[in-house]
């Protein structure tokens, strides 16, 4: 299950963990566990006021306002973030999705940015220059995709003119 803040305007880059739910868990559960706490609306205990107490200026005992809050993303089994119909504390979530908290301060929801990586609820993969080690510490290659490559288009004109050319040929012989 990743995990993943960014706070935007807020100052920082996107935080991307890892976290292993257990059974029961909610979104909640899953920030608190990759150390993201969460501090919540005292008027409207299922709204986040701060994520890991930022922003430290917010008051906490009203709403924020609908140009400066937390907006909650959830990943679906494709890795496509979806804004969350549920809050933070509903949502059950399993070990291959995302969960994400993006910084609103403009009035315009955005998905986060982060790209989960080709395993739904990983991070990313690893970036071309490293190669993944064995358990004994060797460098392994990358497994071959098990998507084929496409063939270049000359390829099918290039195949039905050689079966005209055999068929021809097969014609010729018979008359």
């Amino acid at each position: 299950m990743t995990v993943v803040v960014e706070p935007n305007a807020l100052g920082g880059g996107p935080e991307v963990a890892c976290v292993q739910p257990e059974e029961g868990d909610t979104g909640a559960d899953l920030f608190e566990k990759a150390g993201h706490p969460l501090t919540f609306v005292t008027s409207m205990p299922s709204v986040v006021c701060r994520v890991a107490g930022r922003p430290e200026e917010a008051g906490c005992a009203q709403m924020p306002p609908a140009d400066a809050y937390w907006s909650l993303w959830i990943t679906d089994d494709s890795g496509a973030w979806s804004y969350a119909t549920r809050n933070v504390t509903e949502i059950g979530v399993t070990s291959g999705q995302g969960v994400a908290f993006t910084w609103i301060d403009d009035n315009v929801v955005t998905a986060p940015a982060t790209v989960l990586g080709d395993a739904v609820g990983a991070p990313s993969s690893p970036s071309p220059e490293s190669s993944p080690e064995d358990s004994t510490g060797a460098t392994t290659e990358p497994s071959p995709s098990a998507d084929p490559e496409p063939l270049p288009i000359w390829v099918a004109p290039i195949g039905i003119l050689g079966l005209f050319a055999l068929a021809g040929a097969v014609w010729w012989r018979r008359r």
